[in-house]
């Protein structure tokens, strides 16, 4: 059995990379991405996005890493009473999990897309490409939310 600080620990690890992830998606749309538009021309706000992009991805791909591993931790310490598996829906709880699990999932793909195949394709308009990565974006931001407030639920739940 971990101790109190040992599960505190992962569990501020997993809050903090939620937090790194999620804030930098945030960031980008609500603040950086208008600011651009209204300060530069389209090509150079393109160019600029690119290297935003390029610099978030990094952090993206270690917050999923880091997620990947303390959640993996944080199921293997919980109460085998509570937490029936990775993808169950035996009860409601687990069903909850379930769904927070698979969200993750979808937006660790869409961010890898994004970040790694989208500007790859071939064929695609420059104005096709990145209308598709606001869209998907603005998707992870979506599930984020349902993550967090999944993630919120499930606290108040487990404290009842």
């Amino acid at each position: 059995m971990a101790t109190p600080i040992v599960l505190t620990l992962i569990n501020f690890l997993h809050e903090l990379f939620t937090i790194i992830w999620i804030g930098g998606m945030l960031l980008l749309v609500l603040v950086i991405l208008p600011i651009l538009k209204k300060q530069f021309e389209k090509e150079k706000v393109n160019q600029i996005d690119k290297m935003i992009k390029k610099r978030l991805s990094i952090f993206t791909y270690v917050s999923i890493v880091v997620l990947m591993v303390t959640g993996l931790l944080i199921t293997r310490l919980a109460d085998p009473i509570i937490f029936t598996g990775f993808i169950s829906f035996e009860s409601s709880y687990a069903t909850l999990v379930s769904i927070k699990h698979i969200l993750f999932i979808l937006m660790a793909l869409i961010a890898i897309f994004r970040s790694a195949i989208l500007d790859r394709i071939k064929g695609m308009e420059n104005k096709a490409r990145n209308k598709l990565g606001k869209i998907l974006l603005l998707v992870n931001i979506i599930f984020a939310i349902a993550v967090l407030f999944l993630s919120s639920y499930l606290g108040v739940i487990a404290l009842l």
